[in-house]
C-alpha cells in the first residue's frame, strides 16, 4: 500500500479517524494512536464540542481499528507485518511467544514466554492461524502479506 498523499511512498500506517493509509511524514501519533494531519484537528475539535455540549458524564468511544475499503468493496484490514516472518518465528520460537512480540502483542507474548506458549497449544494454534491468514496484529489487522 502507498501513502494517500504521496503515491510514490509506501504507507507506514493508517489514520484511526479516516482509515486511510499514510507514510511517516503524514502521520501524527497522539497517545499511541496514528492520525493523519488533516484528521488530528477534526478528531480533537469534535471531542471538545461534545464535552462542551454535554452536561452529564462524558463518554468517549475511540475505535482503534482502521477501516479501508478495497476496489471490490470488501473490508480489508491488512497489517504491514510479514506473514512469512510471523510463520518462521512461530515455527521456531513459538513456545517463547516471539511471533507475538513481532506483531505487537506484548502482553500475550509475555504470557507465552512464561508458560512456554501456554504449554505449546497456543503456539500450535497460532501457527495454524498464520498459515490460514487469520492471525491478527495488535491493531486487529490481518497478517496476510507474505
Amino acid at each position: 500500500m502507498n501513502c494517500t498523499n504521496h503515491t510514490d511512498t509506501e504507507a507506514s500506517g493508517t489514520c484511526v479517524y479516516c482509515g486511510k493509509f499514510f507514510c511517516k511524514e503524514c502521520l501524527v501519533e497522539v497517545e499511541g494512536k496514528n492520525y493523519c494531519k488533516s484528521c488530528v484537528g477534526k478528531a480533537f475539535s469534535e471531542q471538545k464540542e461534545a464535552a462542551k455540549s454535554s452536561n452529564s458524564a462524558n463518554t468517549i468511544n475511540i475505535n482503534n481499528v482502521a477501516n479501508a475499503t478495497a476496489v471490490n468493496g470488501a473490508n480489508t484490514m491488512i497489517s504491514t507485518k510479514s506473514r512469512l516472518v510471523s510463520l518462521l518465528l512461530c515455527f521456531f520460537l513459538g513456545v517463547f511467544g516471539i511471533h507475538r512480540f513481532y506483531v505487537g502483542k506484548v502482553g500475550s507474548g509475555i504470557l507465552y514466554l512464561l508458560t512456554f506458549g501456554v504449554f505449546g497449544i497456543g503456539a500450535f494454534i497460532d501457527l495454524i492461524l498464520i498459515l490460514l491468514g487469520s492471525f491478527r496484529d495488535n491493531y486487529g489487522m490481518f497478517v496476510k502479506n507474505w
